[in-house]
């Protein structure tokens, strides 16, 4: 199998990294058949060798102590600031308070009705029905009036039924 040029150029990175490391017989192989590969290799290889050869100039104290102050010697996360424990404390109980208030001010499900408008209901229901009845007593009649007279009554006589007119448009 082998070996990716993805893989080949992590592998060829972590080799350089140590300066004891030797390559692997695959990562060999890959920089043998890869030209591309074979390139970064020695552009790196060349590159490492320059900058080991540079001499070492150490750090001023005051670098060291401001790296040390800003990587490992802090204590507490960039984002916690001096203020900013009392400001969020401050937002909780901001958001607590109102909260409680939303709980106690908004009314709780449907609102029941009084005694007074459940008659005034009643009374206004038993009007309508009423009405309703009437309305339609009064049709049946009118119709029962209207079909006797112009349909059974002719009939039980032995005449011939009253059509009504035609109205012309």
């Amino acid at each position: 199998m082998t070996m990716s040029c993805a893989t080949a150029r992590e592998r060829i990175h972590a080799a350089l990294d140590d300066p004891e490391a030797v390559l692997t017989e695959d990562l060999q192989a890959h920089l043998d058949s890869c030209a591309a590969c074979r390139r970064l290799h020695d552009d790196l290889d060349t590159l490492f060798d320059a900058l080991r050869g540079l001499p070492r100039m150490p750090l001023p104290p005051a670098t060291l102590d401001a790296v040390w102050r800003e990587t490992v010697g802090r204590r507490e996360p960039r984002w916690a600031a001096p203020g900013l424990a009392r400001a969020a404390a401050a937002a909780v109980v901001v958001t607590a308070v109102c909260a409680t208030t939303l709980y106690f001010v908004t009314p709780r499900g449907p609102k029941k009705p009084t005694a007074a408008e459940i008659a005034r209901a009643s009374a206004e229901a038993e009007m309508v029905l009423g009405y309703t009845a009437r309305a339609l007593a009064a049709a049946r009649a009118a119709a029962a009036d209207k079909v006797l007279a112009s349909k059974v009554s002719p009939a039980v006589r032995g005449e011939p039924a009253v059509r009504p007119a035609r109205r012309s448009r």
